[in-house]
């Protein structure tokens, strides 16, 4: 009976140490992910993350810290911020988030081998962590709206606009927008898409549409006329 008490007694005095050790010794998570459509970024080999920003555009990382167990507080800062520059809290899906903001100027061109690096460090009472953000900035050139050569339809044909040689000089994502600036109005299917149709007027008309592409910081435009025509001969496309 006494040795069952004695097992008894080491038994919750060893839940009792593991508790104290998890307690004592609880352990800090760090997470960077990118928030916007112009930067690329990618992940490094000793768990940096690198990204690349053209002038004009904005960065912005959302920074999560996460202790285990949750409960304990954790402080998460930013070192080394360029000018520019911000590390703001938000509210994400019920959880607090730090957001990195930056939006380059020409002071922050950088070298291939000489990124801009901002350390975020997440700290607990007991144990801390911390992951570089290494930021190339590079000159931005100016996108080239392409579209395809005007054209002279028959009345209530399908007309397409196209973009598709539009290109950026960067290899930068581009958005695509289509206006029309002058003629009969027309609804207008894909405005905001590689490819614009619409259906030809039924009386002739001299329509005129603009694209405007965009990488995110500069745009260029360029206008098609389409001409409506009784006899033209024409096929839709």
């Amino acid at each position: 009976m006494k040795s069952v008490k004695i097992l008894l007694v080491l038994f919750v005095l060893t839940g009792v140490a593991s508790v104290i050790t998890q307690a004592q010794g609880p352990t800090v998570q760090l997470s960077m992910e990118l928030f916007g459509p112009w930067a690329l970024c990618t992940p490094e080999p000793d768990d940096a993350l690198a990204c690349t920003v053209r002038l004009g555009q904005t960065l912005q990382i959302w920074v999560q810290a996460h202790a285990v167990p949750s409960w304990v507080p954790t402080r998460l800062i930013a070192t080394w911020l360029p000018d520019n520059a911000s590390f703001e809290s938000i509210w994400r899906q019920g959880e607090a988030t730090q957001v990195f903001t930056f939006t380059p100027t020409e002071a922050h061109i950088t070298k291939p081998e000489e990124p801009l690096i901002v350390r975020f460090i997440a700290r607990t009472d007991y144990d801390s962590i911390s992951k570089e953000l290494r930021i190339h900035v590079r000159a931005n050139q100016p996108p080239q709206a392409v579209t395809n050569p005007d054209q002279t339809v028959a009345p209530y044909q399908i007309v397409l606009l196209s973009a598709f040689e539009s290109s950026d000089p960067d290899g930068d994502a581009l958005h695509y927008r289509w206006d029309q600036i002058s003629g009969p109005p027309v609804l207008l299917f894909g405005a905001e898409t590689l490819y614009a149709i619409f259906l030809a007027p039924a009386e002739p008309a001299t329509l005129v549409f603009r694209l405007t592409v965009s990488d995110g910081a500069l745009s260029a435009s360029k206008d098609v006329t389409v001409t409506v025509a009784t006899e033209c001969g024409c096929k839709d496309p």
